[in-house]
């Protein structure tokens, strides 16, 4: 018999109500499984929810919320024999999106209880997981930025408001960057490290990104400035970003960024600054996914 748990966020963007609540957990029932839910309290709680379950011998973890709920929940999770699984609630929902999780967590639910396990890596910013990406510049400077009311109320729209006078006025920093340890790169405005593809919802930026690979896929954008900016969004959108000879793009298993003050941020929330080592976690995690979906972000079979 499998037990789990459903770790929720009762202020998420789209929150479960007293009637989805008892549909989803109905769902996960019918099914053969024992499952308990619970309503997160404070920032960093699924964290210690996640851990005590693991740690209880709980099979799988559910988790309804953003991606940053997600990232909570990994953190309790990485290196455990416990199961994370998603039903979407927050702004962006990339991992669900990613693994072709349904958008109703009625169905979702569904297909978790049908899923296969995968073993996916993970990355780490200073002994921080993280599923998704880690950023270090622009885009760190632009998540502080953006409060909970307006990624309610408008959702990824909001990240594009946040980024527009912050893009126009980030200088790129004179830095330290060695990638797995070669020779340092010394300017850097943006850099994305990415365990997944898609960035935001909104454009796949470390666009060959495997999650099982134990590796991260590193974009890093040297200059900034209208132009610049301009030319690498087309080249984004017209898919021939790997182009440009502004954006180093390469694979690595270590980034370490020497100099101190640069912003980060870990799956779309703050990580405080540099400096930092980034580095991949090889399969760290396991995961339930929707069977039978034909993602390029995994090579490996499932468990």
């Amino acid at each position: 018999m499998t037990t789990a748990l459903l770790i929720r966020n009762p202020v998420a963007r789209h929150r479960l109500d007293d009637l989805a609540l008892t549909a989803v957990l109905d769902v996960a029932r019918n099914a053969g499984w024992t499952i308990d839910d619970v309503a997160t309290e404070r920032e960093g709680h699924a964290t210690a929810l996640a851990r005590d379950a693991a740690q209880r011998g709980v099979d799988v973890v559910v988790v309804h919320g953003g991606d940053g709920m997600l990232n909570e929940a990994a953190n309790g999770l990485a290196g455990t024999a416990a199961a994370l699984a998603v039903l979407r609630g927050g702004t962006a929902n990339i991992w669900a999106k990613e693994t072709r999780t349904p958008k109703d967590p009625i169905a979702a639910m569904r297909a978790i209880t049908r899923g296969v396990t995968r073993l996916i890596d993970l990355g780490r910013a200073n002994g921080r997981f993280f599923v998704l990406m880690c950023g270090a510049g622009l885009d760190a400077k632009i998540v502080p930025r953006v409060g909970p009311r307006s990624k309610r109320w408008l959702g990824p729209v909001s990240y594009i408001i946040a980024g527009v006078t912050t893009a126009l006025t980030t200088r790129p920093w004179t830095c330290d960057v060695r990638i797995d340890g070669a020779e340092p790169e010394r300017s850097l405005y943006w850099m994305v490290a990415g365990n997944t593809r898609s960035y935001g919802g909104i454009a796949e930026i470390t666009h060959t990104a495997i999650a099982d690979d134990g590796e991260l896929e590193i974009a890093l954008m040297r200059r900034g400035g209208p132009l610049r900016l301009l030319a690498d969004g087309v080249r984004l959108l017209r898919k021939r970003h790997p182009r440009s000879p502004n954006v180093r793009y390469t694979r690595a298993r270590s980034v370490d960024i020497a100099t101190p003050g640069i912003p980060l941020q870990v799956d779309g929330e703050p990580a405080g600054e540099t400096p930092v080592r980034i580095e991949a976690a090889p399969l760290a995690l396991r995961v339930i996914v929707p069977a039978g979906v034909a993602s390029p972000l995994f090579r490996r079979p499932p468990e």
